[in-house]
This record gives C-alpha cells, structure tokens and sequence, in this order.
C-alpha cells in the first residue's frame, strides 16, 4: 500500500479505519508519538461524536499505548484490565476490554502504533488477526515515509518561494518607500512652508514609517513561516519568540494537551486572535506579565489570554475595527467570543470553538 492521497491526517485516519475493517474490530485508533514520550497526534475510528464528548480527553500515551511507542512488539490481550501495564480509561471512556497493538516503525524509528480494541464477534484477537495487522503496519510505514517526503519537498518549495518574495520586499519596495520617506523629510526641514502643509508632510512621512514596519513584520512572518503547514503549536511558539523579542513582559504558555486535533480554520483563527492580542498588549497594554492558555476536550477547544496591562473601557473598544474582527471571525466558526477589562485591571480576552474532530464512525 502507497499513499494516494498524500495528505498525512488523511492517510493515518484511513489506516485505522483499514486496520479495523481487516481484523473485524468495533475501534481502532492510529497514534503519532511527540518527542516527549507521549502521543503528538490520535486519530480514532469506531468511536461516535457522543461517545468522544463524554471523554474527559483523548489518550496521552501512557499505559499500554505508551509501552508500544518503546518497544518493536505486538501487544495482544484478551483483557487489557488485567495487564500491569494498563492504566485504565479516563473519565467518560467506553468501556473495552480485548486489545491488539502493533506499532509501526520504519528504520529502527516508531512512527506510530495501530491499536484495535473488541472485534465486532467478541471473540478475543488471534495470532492471525497479529499478523494482518502487523503486515499493515509495514505498508503503513512506507505510506506515512511518503506523505513526510511529500510534505517536506512541498514545505521546501514553500519556504524558498518566501525567501525570495521576503528579499524583493526588503531590497526593494522598502528600500523604495525609506527613500521617498528621506525626500519628504529633507523637503520638509530645508523649506520654509506653511504650518498646514508642513503639518500634512510630517502625518505623510510617519505613515509611510508605519508602512515600513508592515512590511517588515510581513517579512518576518515569511521567514518564520507561520501557515497552515506548521502545527498551531509551532505557530504559537513563533509567535511568542518574537513577543518577547519587543516586549519585556514575561509571557508563559500552558497548552493542554500536547496534540490538538483542529481544522484548518481553528488553526488560523486561534493563530490570528494571539497574534493580534499579543500586538495590542505591545502598543497599549504596558503589561508585566502575560498568560496564553490552550485547552481541548473532546468537545471544546478554548483559548484565554491575559495580561496584568493598563486595561480598557471594554465597550468603548467595541467600537474599534480590531476586536470587532476578532470576535466576527470565531462567530463565524461557531465559536464564543468574551472581553473582560477595565482601566487599571487588566485584560481577558477568551475564545470558545467546536472542536472539529473528523472522526470516522462505525457501524453503531
């Protein structure tokens, strides 16, 4: 098996799937390892939208699933309560009792693991249903090394093309506009001219300064890369590297958990809302201290930052383009948006979105 469609969340949630189908399973479930020992990345398959909003979370990675992510062998059990590796189910977790674990490893590195719970006959797994899956997990590997090359030469392509639009930028347009700024400038302190039209050339002259620094945060946002090819993670932490390259503020970041199962657009709204609270705390704010907190449930994603700044008048900032666009565009996702501030109090700003878990279901 090859990847047709290179799409790596695509491939890893068809895999379950696959594996599910081929030994008769009621779930089944494909996970990512991070770099920390625990799960990056869970897609599951047999599982309804109910069934995942009574979760209190999706797997971390311990127990059983994390022992696959250590060793090169199959776990085969007919109930996986009584293993000493087992650490049970979190709140809210169907109840399951066979299991099947395969990991999946590609030149001495897990990629990730196959795990299968309950066949459809209640029958416990067998050694052929073992050797199905793990045939698959051989295949899988050569799929999920293909999607991971066709990503990289694609985010190669990507990140060459901003290298050179960034360079034309920086040597060209703005060397352009600082020039046209220059002649302003001289033009304006070597003549004698009316106050009005002096008046006017110094609003145009700092315009153009604002331009200036437009560009080259645009810039430095094409160097950094922060899109849709990068995890909202990544995204996140680009974002506060160059916070607290420009403010003095201490900026922590609590993200819970470590993986985060959201669309593309979640993705880029949560990445705009920091992006536009983090400048708006630079400006006005004058905060010390600033906070960034990124929850999901099964049913939730939330995102809450706050800052120990000047504060506002809440209503009166209403009225302003900025947090009107921030709060139309989780509307339009489904989601909440909340303001909490008053001068001298700080801000909270928080936001509320559906989870957007492509879950494949079973048969139930």
């Amino acid at each position: 098996m090859t990847s047709e469609n290179l799409n790596l969340d695509q491939t890893l949630r068809r895999l379950a799937e696959i594996a599910a189908h081929l030994v008769n399973a009621r779930y089944a479930a494909l996970g990512v390892p991070d770099d920390r020992g625990g799960l990056e990345n869970f897609f599951t398959y047999g599982m309804s939208e109910k069934q995942l909003s009574h979760m209190d979370h999706l797997p971390l990675g311990a127990g059983l699933l994390g022992s696959l992510l250590k060793s090169p062998d199959a776990i085969r059990l007919d109930n996986m309560r009584g293993d000493s590796r087992s650490a049970g189910f979190c709140a809210g977790h169907p109840r399951m009792t066979s299991f099947l674990g395969v990991p999946i490893i590609s030149k001495g590195k897990c990629l990730g693991s196959l795990y299968l719970c309950d066949r459809m006959d209640d029958q416990p797994f067998t050694e052929d249903d073992e050797r199905m899956v793990g045939l698959l997990a051989g295949h899988a590997a050569v799929a999920i090394e293909n999607a991971h090359l066709s990503d990289q030469l694609r985010r190669l392509a990507v990140l060459s093309e901003r290298d050179r639009i960034a360079m034309e930028l920086h040597d060209g347009i703005i060397q352009q506009i600082y020039a046209i700024g220059l002649q302003l400038e001289i033009t304006r302190t070597s003549s004698s001219l009316a106050d009005p039209v002096d008046m006017q050339l110094k609003s145009v002259g700092g315009n153009l300064n604002k331009v200036i620094e437009d560009l080259r945060r645009y810039i430095l946002d094409l160097k950094t890369g922060l899109d849709k090819t990068v995890s909202l993670t990544e995204q996140l932490d680009e974002l506060a590297d160059g916070f607290r390259g420009i403010s003095s503020a201490q900026l922590t970041i609590s993200i819970v958990p470590n993986y985060l199962n959201l669309s593309d657009d979640d993705i880029h709204a949560v990445t705009q809302i920091a992006r536009e609270c983090f400048s708006n705390i630079v400006r006005h704010a004058q905060a010390t201290k600033v906070e960034l907190e990124l929850r999901q449930t099964p049913s939730y994603t939330t995102l809450q930052i706050t800052d120990n700044g000047h504060g506002f008048d809440a209503e009166k900032a209403y009225k302003g383009r900025g947090l009107k666009n921030m709060r139309q565009r989780i509307e339009d996702l489904g989601g909440e948006f909340h303001l909490a501030s008053r001068p001298g109090t700080g801000t909270v700003i928080s936001v509320k979105l559906p989870t957007s878990y492509d879950i494949q279901r079973g048969d139930e």
